[in-house]
C-alpha cells in the first residue's frame, strides 16, 4: 500500500504539534517528523514556509500544500475524511466505533439498514491497530455457523483454536 508523503515540520514541546501528531496517529496516517530544535535545515523550512518566522506545527503534503497550525478540521479535509453525514436520516446511529460499536454497525448493516458510525478519533479502536482479531464478525476469519468446523481444522496452532468455538 502506497502512503502520501507527509512531512510534520515542529518540535516535542508544541502542543498543537502534540495534537497533529495524535490525530494522525488516531486516523492512522503515516508521516514524518522533522525536530526543528535539532534540524537546521528543518527550521530553514519552517522559515521559509512562514516569512521567516518559527509557526510550527507547519506540514507538508507531497502535492507541495502547505498546512500551518492546522486544526484538526483543517487537517480532516486535507485527507479527505468524511466529516458530515452524507444522509438526513439513518435507521440506525452508533456513536462510537470501538468493537463493540463497529460490530453493532455491522450486523444493522448485514440486515439491510442505514447506518452512521460517529467517532471523534479512529475508527475502531483497539480493534482498528490490533494485527490479529479472534472471532470478529468482520474479520476474514470469523465463519458461518455451519463452517466453524471445517475453518478451525485447517488452523495447526493452539493459540489459533482459541478463536474456534463452536456457536451457540
Amino acid at each position: 500500500m502506497s502512503h502520501p508523503q507527509i512531512t510534520m515540520y515542529g518540535t516535542t514541546w508544541c502542543s498543537d504539534c502534540k495534537r497533529a501528531k495524535q490525530f494522525f496517529g488516531e486516523q492512522r496516517v503515516h508521516y514524518d517528523f522533522v525536530d526543528v530544535d535539532g534540524d537546521d535545515a528543518g527550521r530553514a523550512v519552517v522559515q521559509g514556509h512562514n516569512d521567516g518566522k518559527d509557526i510550527i506545527p507547519t506540514i507538508v503534503f507531497e502535492d507541495g500544500s502547505v498546512l500551518v497550525e492546522p486544526t484538526n478540521s483543517e487537517l480532516a479535509a486535507k485527507l479527505g475524511l468524511q466529516t458530515s453525514a452524507s444522509r438526513a436520516f439513518y435507521d440506525l446511529i452508533v456513536v462510537g466505533s470501538g468493537p463493540a460499536g463497529l460490530t453493532a454497525a455491522l450486523y444493522a448493516a448485514r440486515e439491510g439498514l442505514s447506518v452512521l458510525v460517529v467517532e471523534r478519533s479512529g475508527v475502531g479502536g483497539q480493534a482498528g491497530v490490533t494485527e490479529q482479531l479472534d472471532n470478529f464478525p468482520a474479520s476474514p476469519r470469523a465463519s458461518p455457523a455451519t463452517s466453524w468446523r471445517t475453518d478451525c481444522a485447517a488452523r495447526p496452532s493452539a493459540s489459533a483454536w482459541r478463536s474456534c468455538r463452536p456457536p451457540r
